[in-house]
């Protein structure tokens, strides 16, 4: 997602919601047979993800994803934890040299990161092509919630059944200067195409699925 030189076909982001609080989308209670507006779905969604103070996430990525200039290692997954306004635990399943597969571990606090090495998995300052922040995936200007509310022609495709939970699915599009920040302008391009899985109960964002254009 993050990385150089990289040919992202499809980003698939699974996030999972820990809410601090209450606030306006809790005081609403959705229901399949109600009258709404894809545009509606996506404001709630973004106000609930404002308010959000942390969420666990998890990344899956079909297409060829590289975390060094030279194209040597892989990206194929990640799960993390975040905590506003800037403490991120993640690990990342990265593959060397086209072989097995192996995990990095990585903590960012701040302006500061750190991650295990690949081959002693001894912690040391993360090297400069880690530099991609997890965090502005809930940032208030550039991350998912701005995202939403960006989408250009959303449409509603109706209540769909997710791991036993009744969401809502919207699919629209959005730019490649809007998507630059949570990929790091890794997706070349426009428009890149966007699913989005929403709890018809709570507004909480489930999931993600983001497309590159051919």
């Amino acid at each position: 997602m993050f990385l150089r030189r990289s040919l992202l076909t499809m980003m698939v982001l699974a996030v999972t919601l820990v809410l601090s609080g209450c606030g306006p989308g809790e005081e609403a209670d959705p229901t399949p047979e109600a009258e709404i507006t894809a545009e509606e779905i996506l404001a709630a969604a973004s106000a609930r993800l404002s308010e959000t103070q942390s969420l666990r996430f998890s990344l899956d990525i079909e297409g060829e994803t590289y975390i060094d200039n030279a194209g040597t290692i892989r990206l194929v997954a990640a799960r993390g934890d975040l905590a506003r306004p800037d403490k991120v635990a993640v690990d990342f399943q990265v593959q060397l040299f086209g072989t097995g597969t192996v995990t990095i571990k990585m903590i960012t606090i701040g302006s500061e990161s750190w991650t295990t090495d690949l081959l002693t998995g001894e912690w040391s300052s993360a090297p400069p092509e880690f530099g991609y922040n997890p965090s502005v995936l809930y940032d208030n200007q550039e991350g998912l919630g701005p995202v939403m509310g960006r989408l250009q022609d959303p449409v509603l495709h109706g209540v769909e059944d997710l791991d036993g939970m009744e969401v809502y699915r919207v699919s629209g599009t959005a730019s490649q200067e809007t998507m630059g920040p949570i990929t790091s302008n890794t997706m070349t391009g426009e428009p890149v195409g966007l699913e989005l899985w929403i709890d018809a109960a709570n507004w909480n964002l489930h999931r993600v699925v983001v497309t590159e254009p051919e």
